[in-house]
């Protein structure tokens, strides 16, 4: 037996990965607006507009949390509102909905 098989080890679900990944997402996104590179705007922009791809790719529960973490970035700052973000879902590179890039075009 080796020393792997003798100790215990911890067996992450995926629940607790998920949420530890979120977790440290959220305080990478805190660090880059601190510094100035994002704002929390841009970040509830691309953030919602990842959770209406879930929804319209029928992953509603996914498309729910990620709504959620929107509205969490929307509502920092001077805030920002969720349905606002929703209507300009279709601009794209316009700094006040978040510079919301386009995705890469296919060949």
């Amino acid at each position: 037996m080796n020393k792997e098989d003798k100790e215990p080890g911890i067996e992450p679900s995926p629940s607790l990965a998920f949420d530890m990944t979120l977790a440290l997402y959220l305080d990478l996104v805190a660090v880059l607006e601190k510094a100035g590179v994002v704002t929390y705007r841009q970040m509830a922009a691309r953030v919602l507009n990842i959770s209406m791809n879930a929804h319209a790719d029928g992953n509603a529960e996914l498309g729910e949390a990620l709504e959620g973490i929107a509205r969490g970035f929307g509502g920092q700052e001077d805030g920002v509102s969720i349905a606002l973000l929703k209507m300009a879902g279709d601009l794209r590179n316009d700094e006040a909905f978040g510079d919301v890039p386009l995705p890469p075009q296919e060949p």
